[in-house]
Parts: C-alpha cells; sequence; structure tokens
C-alpha cells in the first residue's frame, strides 16, 4: 500500500500532454485516456479501459479491475471524471468498477434539458450493471455520483449490497454554494461557461481551495491536470451546465429531486464518511440521516473537506474495506448506529493522531516515458 505522505510531483509521460491535447477529438479522447490510466497505475490501479453498451446503444467508457461476482462500484462527483479515485482505487481489494458518468471524461454526450434527472440517473446504473454481467454491486458514491448511488439503491434495492457515500451526497440537502447555483443559470451560466481555467494553479486556488477540499495547497498538480483535460473533452462543457440547470435553482438543490426523506426508509446497509469542512453540507446533515435509517453509520473525517478520497485516501480505505469486505469468511459486515467498532481509531490513529495526508508515490518510483 503506498503510504500518505506528502511528496511533490510533477507531470511527466503520457501527462505532460494534458497541457496541450491534440486538436482532433479523437486523438483528444485517446491521449485522455493513456495518461489516465497511467495515472491509475502509478497509484497501484492496474485496469482494463472499455466500454458497455446501454438499451439505447450509447457507451459508457469504464475501468476495471479484478473478477467477481459482486464488484465494487465507484461513482464519482459532479463535474469530474473517473480519474477522482486514483488515490483510493489502489488501495481496494477484489473486483473493482470506475465508469465515467455520462457527459464526463469519456462517457456519452448527454444534453440534460428535458431530461428527468433522477430516473436518468437510475437507469443508466442498471444499464451498467447489465454490461458488466453483475446481478449485485456495492455502490461508493462521492457528491452527484452519491446521488446516483442513492437513486440506483432506491429504485433497485435488491441490487445493492452495501453503500457508502463519501463527502456529502447531492440530494440531501438544498443548500449549496454560490458558484453551482450561478453556473446552472441560463444568464449567469453562459458567463460562466466562458470563463476558461487553463493552468492547474488557478485551478487549485479557484475551486478546489474554496469548493473541494481542506488543503488544496496538498492536491498533486497531476490531478489538477487531469481535471483540466477533462473539462476540455467534446460535450463536457455543455453537459456540465446542463446537469447543473437541471438540479439546480438560484435557490439550491432542486426540491423535486430531494432524496433525504426516501432515503430514511432504505434497507441497504450505509455508510457515511463526511469531511468535518464540506463546503456542500455539515456533518450534522449526515448524523441526522444516519438516525433516521435502520442501518447506517457515520464516520467524520478530520480537516478534510468534501473529496475524502482524494485528500485522505488511506483513512476512506481503512473506513470502507471493512465495510465492503467483511471477515475471512466472506461475510459482510453490517453497519451500527454510532460507528462501525474500531472505526474511529482509524480515522484517528492509534493515538488519537490525524493520519497523514494525500498520497502520490515519488515520481522517482515511476517508469515513465517522454
Amino acid at each position: 500500500m503506498v503510504s500518505e505522505q506528502k511528496t511533490t510531483v510533477s507531470a511527466q509521460g503520457a501527462l505532460k500532454a494534458l497541457s496541450g491535447l491534440p486538436t482532433d477529438d479523437d486523438d483528444r479522447k485517446q491521449t485522455f485516456e493513456r495518461a489516465r490510466r497511467e495515472l491509475f497505475a502509478r497509484y497501484g490501479f492496474e485496469a482494463e479501459g472499455r466500454r458497455v453498451a446501454d438499451r439505447e446503444g450509447r457507451s459508457t467508457y469504464l475501468l476495471s479491475r479484478g473478477e467477481d461476482p459482486r464488484p465494487i462500484v465507484l461513482v464519482h462527483g459532479g463535474l469530474s471524471q473517473a480519474g477522482e479515485w486514483a488515490p483510493l482505487a489502489g488501495r481496494i481489494p477484489g473486483r473493482v468498477i470506475i465508469p465515467d458518468r455520462p457527459g464526463c471524461g469519456l462517457g456519452y454526450p448527454i444534453d440534460y434539458r428535458g431530461v428527468d434527472y433522477r430516473k436518468a440517473a437510475a437507469d443508466w446504473l442498471l444499464d451498467l450493471l447489465a454490461g458488466i454481467d453483475a446481478d449485485r454491486v456495492d455502490l461508493v458514491g462521492n457528491s452527484m455520483g452519491g446521488f446516483f448511488s442513492i437513486a440506483f439503491a432506491l429504485a433497485h434495492p435488491d441490487r445493492v449490497g452495501r453503500l457508502v457515500l463519501v463527502g456529502a451526497p447531492a440530494g440531501l440537502d438544498r443548500p449549496l454554494p454560490m458558484f453551482p447555483r450561478l453556473w446552472g443559470n441560463p444568464i449567469t451560466g453562459q458567463l460562466i461557461r466562458r470563463m476558461k481555467i487553463s493552468d492547474a494553479e488557478t485551478l487549485r486556488k479557484r475551486v478546489y481551495g474554496p469548493l473541494l477540499v481542506a488543503h488544496p495547497e496538498e492536491v498533486p498538480v497531476e490531478l489538477l491536470e487531469l481535471d483540466l483535460a477533462a473539462q476540455a473533452l467534446p460535450g463536457v462543457d455543455w453537459a456540465s451546465y446542463t446537469m447543473l440547470r437541471a438540479v439546480t435553482t438560484l435557490r439550491g438543490f432542486r426540491r423535486s429531486l430531494m432524496l433525504r426523506e426516501e432515503l430514511g426508509g432504505l434497507g441497504v446497509p450505509s455508510l457515511f464518511l463526511w469531511g468535518d469542512s464540506d463546503a456542500f453540507a455539515p456533518p450534522s446533515s449526515g448524523r441526522d440521516m444516519v438516525a433516521s435509517m435502520r442501518e447506517a453509520a457515520i464516520e467524520v473525517i478530520p480537516d478534510t473537506g468534501h473529496l475524502p478520497h482524494l485528500e485522505r485516501p488511506d483513512t476512506v480505505a481503512a473506513a470502507i474495506i471493512p465495510f465492503l469486505t467483511g471477515d475471512a469468511e466472506g461475510r459482510r459486515s453490517r453497519p451500527q448506529r454510532g460507528g462501525l467498532p474500531g472505526l474511529k481509531r482509524d480515522l484517528r490513529g492509534t493515538h488519537g493522531a490525524v493520519l497523514p495526508r494525500t498520497s502520490p508515490p515519488p515520481l522517482t518510483q515511476w517508469d515513465t516515458q517522454g
């Protein structure tokens, strides 16, 4: 397992190409795909990239590793792509599936205007399960990926073994930071679409710092450059804008898409991992949610923002692996209100010290190509 020690990283090899993607759409996608798979490999996740078709013939791109009849599916957040899971994926044992959601990364293009957003979210995961030949899955979702995971679990509870929500999931709270509300507005959103961020340090300062992480200075530059490259892929900008139009108003998350009341009746064992500095909702939201659920637990991760899996991958892995994999006989552990046994020790460390933070391995340990 890679240690969570802070290191200085610079982009090399295929990742260097992300700052100047080819102008041809197919070349851009191929360069992005190669760079992202290389980044996953550097974090210890050797994956196969492939596509699976849905009922309408559209293809979802996913990264896949391992064989198991009940895979773990990692569903990324709203304006992101599968690469956000790179620091965590290699720490998770067994079969792991990491798809690009529609309109994100290498996913199929989509215009969310006029779409039944909640139904589309559940249907997308239903088609994904068919494409990977899985009757049941364990879902791990962040932010809007949490919304997709909850929507699917509510529609098809028999298809979900365990549910993990990392960071505040969309659909539990109406209040949102101002920026996504403005981006989803038909007037201000068009202006924001023209304000392109073209370098990693600006992205770190303007987006990651205010919205996503507690310590933007510790986010590896390679992850920032991957984000920039993903936003430059064809169709992503429009899908991001129409998604925010579909789910937000200037008042916050759309009331018609709120999931909190229904989630209280979900019988799927669930685990919430919540950063204590999450800009989208405070940990008290998660505690209130867990108190209304039959089989749920929450753990609050200190000094962490909206992306715990990126900021604290070892910490997140220490929490979810026992929950998902259970004991040596293969039984899956069940959550208890107030926390899982021994979990607080894992999150805080043996003597209460906060575990070290971001975890890319030193670039000097990686084989790179110029």
